[in-house]
């Protein structure tokens, strides 16, 4: 039996990881006929098999790591941990395997002894596929982790051995407010918005606006990524996927200086644009991003003058 269930609590504890990488070949009663007897090339190959199987103890968890942990470095995401665990009275063994859309990044064969654990953090964002396999138990689990499911919060999905045989899934969450994390589907020409500071401008202010505004022109279906960032910090991290001819548009109500980063998840190329507090004194300013059918990203900044103070200004158009 498989099901997805959701949970959402106030904390996720990950224990220590302590690690062995023993097991032990079973014995028999009664010594092997002739043709039971295993050949120096099985020999070789059991024995490969279990040195490269990682024992985990009673009560005990093994940590991993997969990626180049760049949600550390920028944005406001955090990884998503994906663990293999064996709540049960008995030992299991299993393997879990991660993968993306273009390779496997991790694969691994453990024997869990009972409350035992493997977790996995996956540091960068993509889509991923993991799944576990029980060959004991001819069962086998498998999950998506979506790009939405990076958040601020601490957020894990386990796959469990349950006491009938079976694998079961399991997502929990914490539940800490994600101020500037959108996650958003645009559907083919369509459109999607986001306002960053006072939204309406208080029209008696003066103040001007800047909209970044991406658009995928192309014929196909493309993830991005929009990191807002002042000062090194990210107040936005939006991650979109955009249909044919769908359209995003981020609003900057505040005048400041401010780096404008797009980027496109299945090709990895990123644009990057500085918009400055001269970008607000007008009230028609944009970043325009445009991706290509082949993912590619270009961008330019654009300032003109229409319904401005032209005493304080005095070029029409600056690029």
């Amino acid at each position: 039996m498989k099901r997805r269930t959701f949970l959402a609590g106030t904390g996720i504890g990950l224990t220590t990881a302590v690690a062995g990488c023993t097991t032990q070949a079973g014995s028999s009663d009664s010594p092997p006929t002739d043709s039971e007897t295993p050949t120096s090339e099985d020999t070789q190959t059991n024995t490969e098999q279990q040195t490269e199987r990682t024992h985990v103890a009673a009560d005990g968890t093994v940590e991993r790591t997969i990626g180049a942990e760049s949600l550390d470095e920028r944005g406001l995401r955090t990884p998503h941990h994906v663990a293999f665990g064996n709540p049960t009275a008995e030992s299991h063994q299993g393997t879990v395997t991660v993968s993306t859309a273009d390779e496997t990044v991790f694969k691994e064969s453990v024997e869990l002894e009972p409350n035992a654990s493997i977790v996995a953090s996956l540091t960068d964002l993509d889509t991923y596929t993991a799944r576990v396999s029980v060959p004991e138990l001819d069962a086998t689990e498998q999950i998506t982790v979506e790009p939405s499911q990076f958040t601020c919060n601490v957020t894990k999905t386990t796959i469990s051995v349950q006491d009938d045989g079976t694998l079961d899934s399991l997502g929990i969450s914490t539940r800490m407010a994600c101020q500037g994390v959108v996650s958003d589907h645009v559907a083919a020409r369509e459109s999607a918005s986001e306002t960053l500071g006072d939204d309406p401008i208080p029209a008696d202010t003066g103040k001007g606006s800047h909209t970044l505004m991406l658009r995928n022109p192309s014929e196909e279906t493309w993830t991005t990524r929009i990191l807002v960032e002042k000062d090194s910090t990210a107040h936005f991290d939006g991650v979109y996927t955009v249909e044919p001819e769908g359209t995003v548009l981020i609003t900057l109500s505040e005048p400041d200086t401010y780096s404008l980063s797009v980027g496109a998840l299945e090709t990895e190329t990123t644009v990057t644009e500085q918009v400055t507090p001269e970008n607000f004194d007008c009230n028609r300013s944009s970043t325009r991003a445009e991706i290509d059918d082949t993912g590619e990203l270009t961008a330019s900044t654009v300032s003109t003058l229409m319904a401005c103070d032209l005493e304080t200004n005095s070029t029409s158009e600056s690029p």
